[in-house]
């Protein structure tokens, strides 16, 4: 019986284009594949030194010196108005946190070229991954915050319920945030190189230094104390932060402002980088 050839096997191979792959089956990789961002994390922290005492003490030092730093210029210049060393540490602590999460998630994908060319994995990951490195450099200012809190006898009431809420939006802004800035320095590599001028200018111009009540108290009757409030993402987050530091009833416009932020900035930003991501081994 004569044998029928085989007709060659034709492959053809396109170019990817910006869509969101099978979502189901995406989360559901990426949940199998968690470790995959803790090995990476503890990773990254080794070759930053900060899994040592010295490291360590220096995430806690940093915000600590320029905290004192701000505390003096406000006293000087503001003749003491607004000074609360312990507003000032605490709003620094937090926002040092959302700023590294951020900063460290802008070049993640850059930085991962060979990772991403060599193996096939969700690149969400690498979002993952650095927010949960931040949330461990995070957790000694909390306990140096502790001690502050106490020694400078701020109230201790129910209130304080709300930091875990605030953290938890917070790590949410951050991580859609980072998953933005990431996708735009694949696109435009100058971006890591403007972002620490933005993320300074975005600290004077939140409530970080100042609780939320103060900045309305002499800005809230003006035009840009009023749309400020709305537009600034960060606003809404330390308000609730502030007035859970300083045991005061957390406003609802506070809630509602933090809550709308956070997941808005969370959903957009990761589904932003999960419809692009199909196309970084193409730009790296």
């Amino acid at each position: 019986m004569a044998k029928v050839a085989e007709k060659p096997t034709r492959r053809v191979y396109t170019p990817h284009k910006a869509g969101l792959p099978p979502l189901g089956d995406y989360f559901g990789e990426l949940w199998r594949r968690l470790d995959f961002a803790k090995e990476l994390s503890d990773t990254n922290m080794r070759a930053a030194n900060t899994n040592t005492v010295l490291g360590q003490a220096w995430l806690v030092v940093n915000p600590l010196l320029l905290a004192v730093v701000y505390y003096l210029l406000i006293v000087i210049v503001g003749r003491g108005q607004g000074a609360d060393f312990g507003q000032i540490t605490g709003g620094l602590f937090l926002y040092f946190f959302m700023s590294g999460v951020v900063t460290a998630c802008a070049t993640s994908v850059t930085n991962a070229g060979s990772l991403i060319l060599n193996m096939n994995f969700p690149k969400y990951l690498l979002i993952l991954s650095n927010l949960y490195l931040a949330l461990r450099r995070f957790v000694p200012t909390l306990v140096v915050y502790a001690i502050i809190h106490v020694a400078y006898q701020k109230p201790i009431t129910w209130h304080l319920l709300w930091v875990p809420v605030v953290i938890m939006l917070m790590s949410l802004f951050a991580a859609g945030l980072g998953a933005m800035t990431a996708t735009w320095h694949v696109y435009f590599r100058d971006t890591a190189q403007f972002l620490p001028y933005f993320i300074r200018i975005w600290m004077y111009i939140s409530p970080v230094l100042y609780s939320a009540e103060f900045f309305l108290e002499h800005f809230g009757d003006r035009t840009i104390g009023q749309v400020a409030q709305y537009v600034n993402p960060l606003f809404g987050l330390f308000g609730v932060w502030s007035d859970a530091l300083n045991g005061n009833p957390v406003q609802g416009k506070f809630i509602a402002l933090a809550v709308g932020w956070s997941l808005g900035v969370f959903l957009i930003g990761s589904i932003y980088f999960i419809s692009r991501e199909r196309d970084f081994a193409v730009r790296l």
